[in-house]
C-alpha cells in the first residue's frame, strides 16, 4: 500500500526524534503512524496561486504592466538555470538527493516547541512549498507535523523539478514580487528565464528576509546583502554548479537592483494605458475580479515606441515654448486599415493627474469638424468645384442662402480674414476653412444628414444632437475627446469604411487559451460614406497643408498629407488632425484647462482659459502647436516607412453655382423682439433670449432662432467666431461643455 510505504519512509527520521526525545514519548509517537495515514494533501491555498492579469504592448513580448497579484506562473524551462541552481544554493543543496523532510531539522523544531519556543527553521524545499501552498503561517507543532506529512505524500506525488518549479512561483521575494516572474521583473525588468548567475544570486539571497538583502541598500544590511549574496554564490560552488574563476570574479560586485519604486507600474503614461485597458476589460464584461486573480495574458495594439515618442514630442512642446502649466494635450493615432489604436498620449504623469486627456476630457472641435459636413454634401450631389461666396460677415438663413439680416438668419464671420475673391470652390473653402462657405454648405447638405454621417464615421451622437439645426452646428460647436476626432478621421482615411477603433488583440486565459473571444475576436465594421466621396473629401483636405493652407506647419516633406485645422471660440481649443494615405490617423487637440481645485468647503468648478498670448504668439490656432506636434510626431513615427500616395479625386457630385450677390442691408425694422444680455455676454456667441416678459434677465442659452442682440457699442466686426454656443462648467478635472466626461470615456472601445 501506498501508505505503508510512506510510513516506511518516514520512520527512519523518528529514530533519531525518539533518540532526543527518550523512550517516555513512546506512545505519542505510536500515533504518529495512524496520523500520517489519516492526513491528506489538501487543495493548494488560493492565495499561493493566484495570478494576476499580465499586460503586453504590440510585440506581444513586452510587459505593460500588471492588474492585481504580481504572480506570474511560470514553467519550469522558463526559469534560468542560473536562477534554479541559486536558489538551491540559498536554501537546500541537497534537494535532488534527498528525502522530502530533513530529520534533523525536524527533531530541532520539535524539542524547541517542547521547551516552550518557536519551531525553527531548517526545512526542505519541500517543506517549504507545503507551508506555503498548502498550509498557513502558523508556528506550531501541529502545523509542524502536518507539513511533514504533506510533504511526504507531495514527495512521492510530484518529481524534483515540479517540486522546484511551484515552490518558485509560489514564494515571495519582497517587493510586492510573488514568485520568480515577477521578482525578476521588479527587481531587474526581465523575465525568469533570462536571468545571469548575478542576479539570480541576488533573488535567491532574499529568500530567507524578502527584500532585506538587496544590494541597493545602504549600510549594515547593504554589508548583510552582500554576505547573503557571497553566500549563495559559494554554496553553487559546493553544488559543482559555479566554477572558481566565475566565484572571484563575481564575490562581493551583485548586480545591481532597479531604483525602489512602488507605484512605478501606474507612473507616467503607464497609468493611463494601464487604466485604458482596464475600461476595455470592463465594457467587455471581465469583471475586476476575473483581472486580479485569474491570471489573464491581455495583449494590446499599444506601441511602445510610438507611445515613447509621442510623449517626446507632446512635452518638449510644451517646455521648449513655455507653455503654462494648464496647457492640456491629448494626442490619438490609429492604424486606419485595421482600427488598432497604437498611441495615445493623455497627460504627464497619471499619478498626478489621472484624467485622461485623450480618452475622456472633451473640447470644442471647431473647424475640424468640417469634412464631414463636406464628406456630407458631396454625398448628396454637391460637387467639389460648387462655387461659394466667401465673403464676410454673412447673414445664412437656414436653406443655406444668403439674406438680409434679421428673421431666422445667423450672422456668420471668417477667422481667417476674407478673401480677394469671394467666389471660391469648395477646395479653397477647405484650405482656408472659410466659415461662410460651410455654414451654407452644411443647411444645404441637410443637418440631419451631417450627423446621420458623422455618426457613422464614429462620432457620438449625444455630442452632435443638441447642436443640429444651428450655423455652429458645422463650424464645430460639438464637443468631443480627441479618440472621437481620431475616430472619425480614421474612417476618412480608411475611404469611408468605418472600423471600430479598439486596443486589445486577444485575452488569453493562464493556459494560453483564447478567453472571452466573441468580445475581441469580431471588429465592427460598416460602410459610413462611399469610397468616391472620400476620396474627394482627402483630396481638398490635402490643401490645408500646403503653402498658403492653415495647416502648412503640419506638412511633411516628401509625403501626402491629408488633415484639418480647427480652432474654438475665444481660443479655448486649437486641434489639428491629419493622416497619411492608408498608414496613420493622428489627431491632437490642446486647449488650457483649470482643474477644479478645493479650500476647506469651497469648491469652485474647473474651466477653460483662453489660449492668448502664451507660447510667443498672440493666439494660439490649430496651425500652430497642435499642426507642429502633429508635424513632429508623425516624422518621427514614419521614418523608415515608405511614402503612400492619395488615390486621385473622383468629382462626384454636380458643379453648382451657389454664390449670389450681397444684399444690401434691409432698411426695414424687424418685428423680432429685442434681446437682452446679461453684463460681459457677447450677443454673437452667447445667444441671447428674448427678456420673458417678467423683467429678469435671461439666461445664456443657445437660441438658434434670435441669435442677435444689440450692443450697446456702435456696431463692428466681432473677432470671435460666431455661434460656437455658451461655455457651462464641465466635469471635475476634465474637458467638455457641461457634458458627463467620465460617462463617455473611452466611448468608441466600448465592446458591446
Amino acid at each position: 500500500m501506498p501508505e505503508k510505504e510512506g510510513w516506511r519512509r518516514f520512520m527512519p527520521s523518528w529514530k533519531v526524534v525518539l533518540g532526543v526525545m527518550g523512550i517516555g514519548t513512546l506512545a505519542s509517537i505510536c500515533m504518529v503512524g495512524v496520523a500520517y495515514a489519516m492526513v491528506k494533501v489538501p487543495k493548494v491555498n488560493a492565495d499561493a496561486t493566484i495570478q494576476g492579469s499580465t499586460i503586453y504592448y504590440s510585440d506581444g513580448k513586452t510587459v505593460l504592466g500588471k492588474i492585481g497579484s504580481s504572480r506570474t506562473i511560470v514553467q519550469f524551462s522558463q526559469i534560468s538555470p542560473a536562477m534554479q541552481n541559486a536558489a538551491l544554493a540559498a536554501e537546500d543543496r541537497s534537494f535532488y538527493s534527498e528525502s522530502a523532510i530533513s530529520p534533523t531539522g525536524i527533531a530541532r523544531a520539535v524539542m524547541n516547541n517542547l521547551a516552550g519556543g518557536d519551531t525553527q527553521g531548517g526545512s526542505t524545499i519541500t517543506q517549504q512549498y507545503v507551508k506555503n501552498a498548502y498550509l498557513n503561517q502558523q508556528r506550531t507543532i501541529t502545523r509542524k507535523f502536518k507539513e511533514l506529512f504533506i510533504s511526504v505524500k507531495v514527495g512521492k506525488q510530484q518529481d524534483k523539478q515540479t517540486i522546484l518549479q511551484n515552490y518558485l512561483n509560489t514564494i515571495y521575494f519582497g517587493r510586492g514580487s510573488n514568485g520568480v516572474e515577477a521578482a525578476a521583473r521588479a527587481y531587474y525588468n526581465k523575465p525568469a528565464s533570462q536571468l545571469t548567475v548575478q542576479e539570480a544570486a541576488v533573488l535567491a539571497a532574499t529568500i530567507k528576509q524578502p527584500g532585506y538583502y538587496d544590494p541597493r541598500s545602504k549600510g549594515q544590511q547593504h554589508t548583510d546583502a552582500i554576505e547573503r549574496y557571497n553566500f549563495v554564490l559559494n554554496g553553487m560552488v559546493k553544488m559543482g554548479k559555479l566554477s572558481e574563476a566565475d566565484y572571484a570574479k563575481y564575490k562581493d560586485h551583485p548586480a545591481m537592483t532597479r531604483p525602489i519604486k512602488e507605484t512605478e507600474t501606474y507612473a507616467g503614461q503607464r497609468g493611463y494605458l494601464i487604466q485604458r485597458t482596464k475600461n476595455v476589460m470592463r465594457n467587455m464584461g471581465i469583471s475586476e475580479e476575473d483581472l486580479q486573480t485569474k491570471g489573464l495574458k491581455i495583449y494590446t495594439t499599444w506601441d511602445q515606441g510610438m507611445q515613447a515618442k509621442a510623449k517626446t514630442v507632446v512635452e518638449h512642446t510644451l517646455a521648449a515654448n513655455h507653455l503654462p502649466s494648464d496647457t492640456r494635450v491629448g494626442l490619438v493615432s490609429i492604424d486606419p486599415k485595421n482600427g488598432e489604436i497604437k498611441a495615445a498620449y493623455g497627460g504627464k504623469d497619471y499619478l498626478k493627474r489621472y484624467f485622461d486627456d485623450a480618452f475622456q476630457s472633451t473640447a470644442q472641435v471647431g473647424s475640424g469638424f468640417k469634412p464631414y459636413v463636406l464628406a456630407t454634401a458631396l454625398s448628396q450631389g454637391i460637387g467639389l468645384k460648387s462655387r461659394f461666396d466667401a465673403s464676410a460677415p454673412a447673414w445664412i438663413d437656414t436653406k443655406g442662402d444668403r439674406v438680409s439680416q434679421g428673421g431666422d438668419a445667423f450672422q456668420v464671420h471668417n477667422d481667417e480674414g476674407n478673401p480677394t475673391n469671394p467666389i471660391v470652390d469648395l477646395v479653397t473653402a477647405t484650405q482656408m476653412s472659410y466659415n461662410t462657405v460651410y455654414v451654407p454648405l452644411g443647411f444645404k447638405a441637410g443637418s440631419d444628414n451631417v450627423e446621420s454621417l458623422a455618426e457613422k464615421a464614429g462620432l457620438p451622437a449625444d455630442a452632435m444632437k443638441p447642436h443640429v439645426g444651428q450655423a455652429g452646428f458645422f463650424l464645430g460647436q460639438s464637443s468631443m475627446t480627441v479618440l472621437d476626432q481620431a475616430t472619425g478621421y480614421a474612417t476618412m482615411a480608411n475611404d469611408g469604411e468605418y472600423i471600430r477603433p479598439h486596443t486589445i488583440r486577444r485575452v488569453l486565459d493562464s493556459q494560453s487559451h483564447p478567453y472571452m473571444q466573441s468580445k475581441w475576436k469580431n471588429v465592427e465594421h460598416r460602410r459610413a460614406f462611399d469610397a468616391d466621396v472620400a476620396h474627394d473629401t482627402q483630396y481638398a483636405m490635402q490643401s490645408v497643408v500646403k503653402t498658403g493652407g492653415t495647416g502648412f506647419r503640419a506638412a511633411l516633406p516628401g509625403r501626402q498629407v491629408a488633415g484639418k485645422t480647427g480652432t474654438t471660440n475665444e481660443n479655448k481649443a486649437a486641434w489639428f488632425n491629419g493622416f497619411t494615405p492608408k498608414q496613420l490617423v493622428t489627431s491632437v487637440g490642446m486647449w488650457r484647462y483649470d482643474d477644479a481645485i478645493t479650500k476647506g468647503k469651497h469648491k469652485r468648478a474647473g474651466r477653460y482659459v483662453p489660449m492668448v498670448g502664451i507660447g510667443g504668439i498672440p493666439r494660439v490656432n490649430g496651425g500652430d502647436f497642435p499642426a507642429r506636434i502633429w508635424h513632429d510626431y508623425m516624422n518621427a513615427v514614419l521614418q523608415n516607412k515608405e511614402a503612400t500616395t492619395f488615390p486621385p479625386p473622383a468629382y462626384v457630385g454636380d458643379d453648382q453655382a451657389f454664390a449670389t450677390p450681397k444684399p444690401s442691408p434691409d432698411p426695414t425694422p424687424s418685428d423680432t423682439p429685442t434681446p437682452t444680455c446679461l453684463p460681459n455676454q457677447n450677443p454673437m456667441r452667447d445667444h441671447c433670449k428674448p427678456d420673458d416678459g417678467g423683467g429678469q434677465n435671461p439666461d445664456c442659452t443657445m437660441h438658434p432662432n434670435r441669435p442677435q442682440c444689440p450692443d450697446s457699442t456702435p456696431p463692428t466686426t466681432p473677432t470671435c467666431n460666431p455661434l460656437t454656443g455658451c461655455h457651462t462648467p464641465p466635469g471635475k478635472g476634465g474637458g467638455g461643455d457641461g457634458q458627463d466626461t467620465n460617462g463617455r470615456a473611452a466611448r468608441p472601445i466600448d465592446d458591446e
